[in-house]
């Protein structure tokens, strides 16, 4: 006899590990770490983008040859559930470039699973937008990297900017959270206090901001790369932020 995984609803009805109230749910009990548990994964569903970003650590362009069937991820979030997972996010390349996106979307929320995803937001109609929404989808983060003209040039597609900015404002009307994530470059400084304002405005609730680092397509790119010495100018920009 051969093992089976469980369905998703017999996954789903397992008692489920408790968040201490008012806690999000990436909170992590001394049980979660007992446990090496995962509470909040971030999956890279695919490689395909529809973007050409100058900085993309993972050179998305072309989905991989060996990328996950259906079946296959389907599985994975079972598995993911049966080991406490209480998050998850889909990332890419361009997670809804794969055909089954909405399919892992529903299989997560059926195990209880808090699911977003995080997106360049190139072509995310509305179409797709209420197939999410449908399917569970309850938070969306948004690439924005600089005003429109420094977004347009590092992300490789002209218009991707308001793309992303009507995204978030789409996003927003159906009802999920919305953040924001931006890469800061040697450019980048100078657009921050503008562009906090902007992502305010489009409903961004959250604001997550990294440095480029020289990896992937960036290794190509250095003059993408903040240098060391500019370092002194944008922390304390950032600390007023």
């Amino acid at each position: 006899m051969t093992d089976t995984l469980p369905s998703a609803a017999e996954t789903a009805i397992r008692p489920e590990r408790v968040t201490p109230e008012g806690k999000s749910v990436r909170f992590r009990t001394d049980e979660d770490y007992e446990q090496l548990t995962p509470v909040h994964v971030v999956w890279e569903v695919t490689l395909a983008c529809n973007l050409k970003c100058q900085h993309c650590g993972s050179r998305a362009g072309r989905p991989r040859p060996d990328e996950l069937n259906p079946t296959e991820a389907l599985e994975l979030i079972d598995h993911l559930a049966a080991l406490g997972t209480r998050e998850l996010t889909l990332i890419g390349g361009e997670a809804y470039l794969r055909r089954d996106w909405i399919e892992l979307i529903r299989r997560s929320r059926a195990h209880g699973i808090r699911t977003a995803v995080q997106t360049g937001a190139r072509n995310l109609t509305d179409k797709r937008l209420d197939e999410a929404a449908e399917a569970g989808l309850q938070g969306i983060g948004v690439s924005i990297d600089g005003l429109p003209d420094l977004h347009d040039r590092v992300r490789g597609v002209p218009g991707s900017y308001d793309q992303a900015i009507s995204a978030l404002k789409r996003a927003k009307a159906r009802g999920m959270a919305v953040s924001v994530n931006t890469q800061i470059g040697a450019e980048t400084a100078a657009h921050l206090p503008e562009l906090m304002e902007r992502i305010i405005e489009a409903g961004a609730t959250h604001w997550q901001i990294q440095l480029t680092v020289a990896m992937g397509n960036a290794v190509d790119n250095p003059d993408l790369l903040l240098q060391p010495y500019q370092l002194l100018d944008v922390m304390p920009l950032l600390a007023r932020l």
